[in-house]
């Protein structure tokens, strides 16, 4: 069914860069105040449920947390139903989930707390066909976006500048943009005429690797108790930890990485690396299992979150979202879903607007709100990489008692139903980290 009312229309056209998951989801809150939403991806259409060539760690194990998972539901109502018709694996975390964590195995129980596991390009397929049913929005593949045009006086962009892959060459106006280019965006550069100034990106070098290969489902999984077997790094003493993930279509994802060192390319390394692991889980599995494909690897050296925030007489009309704004440890799961309610956070903006004037100063009050709303995975993953005194970087006021708490959480967890579930909830940015300061919860922390 095509949808394509625009109630309250506050420009002409919007232009998104990138067509990822975070580029489509913009694309969808544009569509509810825009005529038209031209998404411009520099990849070629995917053929069916493939990755994209321009996305490596489009290969490798992606999560959707249960933030992420009920955005996507309001943003396209009935959506995770789709996925779960179409084959993604439901799983209640705290029962579904072995994980040595901390040095101790949690104590499984049925918690309710449900989440959808399926490959990064399954999910962006059923975003695609969503956004396909928005008449308002179209995808140009194949162009890529090369500059910024500001409009006579530079107080805001008035267009891209384009080159597609045939050779030709395009400037494209719009009333407004949003930059869902990934962690590679030259936006900042582009607005500035400059390079950006060291406070106005904050980047930590974490010198994390991994790989991923997938595996066919066997017989004997169907028996097991657990869909998902995860040993977690415990830095800096444990470096290195594995995942088995359960995914669509019965095969499963093994991701195996370290911090401050090097991929496990080959099939001698992927298995030594398991067999390094604290616990034999995942060696004695991938030892036994049939590979789907090859050992992909990827290196992420920092976790990056630009601060356009801290830029004054910023050019209007364009903000980023996505890895274009915030880059986070993909070990925690966090890209997509804080994604999602970025793009979530863009439409309540837009929809407070009493007319298009507003989209002038809008980045400036969206920037603002997307400092608060990164803040909490933004800090949760650096509190745990300055665990390793070979990571750089300036340690915050407060660390080690954030520490000595994130500690006590995640041992108490082990054998503590609510303390689990309280954090699987901030985990899955379903709640703020102050629900472990709930006297309920305090009391078994401080026991």
């Amino acid at each position: 069914m095509e949808q394509s009312v625009v109630p309250r229309q506050l420009g002409r056209r919007a232009v998104v860069i990138g067509g990822s998951v975070a580029g489509m989801l913009a694309a969808r809150v544009l569509s509810e105040t825009f005529g038209e939403v031209i998404v411009l991806e520099a990849d070629q259409r995917p053929e069916g449920k493939l990755p994209r060539k321009r996305v490596p760690q489009g290969h490798h194990s992606h999560l959707l947390l249960m933030s992420g998972q009920q955005v996507l539901d309001r943003l396209f109502p009935g959506f995770t139903g789709e996925l779960v018709a179409d084959g993604s694996v439901e799983t209640d975390f705290t029962e579904d989930m072995e994980w040595f964590h901390f040095g101790e195995w949690k104590r499984r129980f049925r918690g309710g707390l449900k989440n959808l596991q399926q490959t990064r390009p399954f999910l962006e397929w059923h975003l695609r066909r969503r956004l396909g049913e928005y008449g308002n929005v179209a995808v140009r593949y194949g162009t890529i976006v090369e500059g910024l045009v500001l409009s006579p006086g530079g107080h805001h962009v008035s267009a891209v500048k384009l080159r597609e892959s045939r050779g030709g060459t395009e400037e494209l106006s719009a009333d407004f943009f949003v930059d869902a280019g990934g962690a590679g965006s030259q936006t900042l550069q582009w607005l500035t005429g400059r390079e950006p100034a060291p406070h106005t990106t904050e980047s930590v070098r974490i010198g994390l690797s991994y790989a991923t290969r997938y595996y066919e489902g066997r017989p004997e999984d169907k028996g097991r108790s657990w869909k998902n077997l995860l040993v977690s790094a415990q830095l800096p003493e444990l470096p290195s930890f594995g995942a088995i993930l359960s995914f669509e279509g019965g095969k499963v994802g093994v991701t195996l990485g370290t911090y401050l060192g090097e991929p496990a390319a080959t099939e001698e390394a992927f298995l030594k690396l398991a067999q390094s692991l604290p616990q034999p889980h995942i060696y004695d599995y991938i030892r036994e299992a049939e590979p789907l494909g090859e050992i992909r690897t990827y290196r992420f050296p920092a976790q990056q979150r630009r601060r356009p925030d801290r830029i004054a007489g910023l050019p209007g009309r364009l903000v980023m979202l996505g890895d274009a704004y915030c880059r986070f440890d993909p070990i925690y799961g966090q890209g997509m879903s804080v994604a999602a309610m970025e793009a979530e956070l863009l439409q309540r903006e837009l929809a407070a607007l009493a007319n298009g004037s507003g989209l002038d100063t809008l980045h400036r009050i969206y920037y603002r709100g997307l400092v608060k709303l990164t803040d909490y995975p933004w800090e949760a993953a650096l509190t745990e990489a300055f665990r390793h005194p070979a990571i750089p970087g300036d340690r915050p006021p407060g660390l080690r008692l954030k520490q000595w708490l994130t500690t006590r959480i995640y041992r108490t967890s082990a054998r503590d139903e609510l303390v689990y579930t309280r954090l699987v909830q901030a985990m899955n940015l379903t709640h703020a980290q102050s629900v472990f300061f709930h006297p309920s919860v305090l009391l078994r922390l401080l026991r």
